[in-house]
């Protein structure tokens, strides 16, 4: 496909004009359609108070209602349990589209994640739910490409591949060339002394985060070359920040038993080998969401887009305790979820609970970007970084990672066609404020993203190479939990106790990742159905 080909495909807006085309108010369009929807779901909510059995003892006939606050995979998930279990569900979402972190964008033609692309293979848990939602065969393996890792100050950038053996960036081999090349011999040294040095007992209770047993076991260069830039490249925080046993479950038992972190990672591998971590869906992840929102529509869920909830107030006397505020509308609900980020949710929540018992949002700093560059460039068809790169802190480039989207997925390479190549940059850390995230501003943040990518792929790159590119911004990242997070959901838990029927579920209760969102909205909704 020639370059001229692929600008038609993206289509060039410079030769067609909406001048004669009368404009559409799209937004009060969507604020119209959505109290239309709402009406609909308060009659029919108001329908079922109005039913009492023919005994006249007050007790509802129908169906009991649930009310699911947020579109996000953790209210899609809520939303089908609730409803086959025999709730008849209205789903209320702030924004236009459903699917939150789980979302797609079209750049230069091509339909591309905006948001997680891939889902973690170990445990079962994504897949046997994808299996539940007819989309088993659609799961898509990763073409097997190595990662890379750029580490560099001042303006010398170095790459390299990952260590084969590693796990979260912790190697399970030490005495290797790769390992050598990043950490240096002395620093091989060192972390060779894992192999030999006695393990505490006190580990196998104590609380662990992922830096204390890697700086312990294996030394301060391995933390901060190897863990560091995987941990903030993946999950967009400090490695000081995280349990060991929320990032890596099994690793703290595997180090008991082999007496070694190393020969404990090299456990683990064993049952995943490289290549077979995560995987995706053809087509995409978003295509998760479509199959969520039909199967959701076909069952008879109201799916209200649109539609922020501003109050939800409860009454342990009334025919249905909750009510839900929303577009001026009052929704009355036998059972509440709460599928927010932690502001709003506590927000909602806060006006529940006495004054003592009140939570604070984590005030933590946490916008994320994503530049997302389709770029014509052939130079890039024999993958030189592989699927992407992972960023130390240290080097000289704003972004903290880089995904190779057309070397790591065969099906979207296909799409694209040779020479074309869809490039994603993650840019913020949760915790730390960056300009160049916060201002809003894309275009720099695109011109930052060519500069970037030009750097880790040790290809030029320019504007007029790029195809197409778009930016998606995430302003709710949560880390794995930490022992706050974990005291905060403590607490959660324990004010919730006092309110049959009201749950909290999403990412910044579960933790970051497909496989915690799914499975803790689940048992969420399972712990109290009726």
């Amino acid at each position: 496909m020639s370059k001229e080909q692929r600008n038609l495909r993206a289509g060039d807006s410079s030769e067609t004009t909406d001048a004669a085309k009368p404009r559409r108010d799209i937004a009060n369009e969507a604020a119209a359609h959505a109290l239309r929807l709402l009406e609909k779901v308060r009659h029919a909510s108001e329908a079922r108070l109005a039913k009492t059995d023919t005994d006249g003892d007050g007790q509802q006939n129908a169906a009991p209602h649930a009310v699911v606050i947020g579109g996000g995979i953790a209210g899609l998930v809520a939303a089908r349990e609730l409803r086959q279990t025999g709730h008849e569900v209205t789903v209320l979402e702030a924004t236009g589209n459903f699917g939150g972190c789980v979302r797609s964008t079209e750049v230069a033609g091509l339909r591309i994640d905006a948001g997680a692309e891939s889902f973690a293979v170990r445990g079962g848990v994504v897949a046997s739910y994808l299996d539940e939602l007819d989309l088993g065969e659609q799961i898509a393996a990763t073409s097997g490409q190595p990662a890379w890792l750029i580490q560099g100050e001042d303006q010398e950038i170095l790459a390299h591949p990952m260590p084969a053996t590693a796990m979260l960036g912790i190697p399970g081999n030490v005495r290797t060339d790769e390992v050598r090349a990043i950490i240096g011999r002395p620093a091989t040294v060192r972390a060779a002394a894992d192999l030999i040095t006695p393990m505490s007992k006190k580990w196998a209770t104590e609380k662990l985060s992922i830096a204390e047993v890697v700086r312990a076991r294996m030394g301060q260069a391995v933390l901060d070359q190897l863990v560091a830039p995987v941990i903030n490249g993946v999950y967009s925080t400090d490695p000081a920040k995280i349990s060991i046993d929320a990032a890596a479950p099994g690793l703290r038992q595997a180090m008991q038993e082999t007496g070694s972190l190393a020969r404990a990672v090299s456990k683990l591998q064993a049952s995943a080998p490289a290549g077979s971590r995560v995987a995706g869906l053809n087509g995409g992840m978003h295509t998760m969401v479509q199959a969520l929102v039909a199967q959701l529509e076909e069952a008879g869920v109201a799916l209200v887009r649109n539609c922020a909830a501003t109050a939800l107030s409860h009454d342990p006397q009334a025919a249905a305790p909750y009510a839900v505020r929303t577009l001026g509308q009052e929704l009355h609900a036998d059972r509440v979820v709460l599928a927010v980020p932690a502001q709003p949710a506590l927000e909602l929540l806060n006006p529940l609970f006495a004054a003592e018992q009140q939570l604070d949002s984590d005030g933590d700093a946490n916008a994320i970007a994503l530049a997302i560059l389709v770029i014509d460039k052939p130079e890039l068809d024999d993958a030189p970084r592989g699927s992407g790169v992972l960023v130390s802190k240290q080097a000289p480039l704003a972004a903290k990672a880089l995904t190779h989207s057309t070397a790591k997925w065969p099906r979207l390479a296909d799409e694209s066609g040779p020479g074309t190549h869809v490039i994603r940059l993650s840019f913020g850390r949760i915790g730390e404020h960056e300009n160049l995230v916060e201002s809003g501003d894309d275009s720099a943040l695109i011109d930052q993203a060519i500069k970037d990518a030009s750097k880790i792929l040790g290809v030029q790159l320019h504007r007029d190479d790029v195809l197409g590119s778009t930016v998606s911004r995430f302003s709710d990242m949560v880390p794995l939990q930490g022992e706050a997070a974990t005291a905060r959901r403590t607490a959660l838990q324990h004010n919730l106790s006092d309110f049959e029927g009201l749950d909290v579920v999403g990412a910044w209760i579960a933790g970051t990742g497909l496989a915690r969102v799914i499975a803790q909205a689940r048992s969420a909704v399972a712990i109290s159905a009726r």
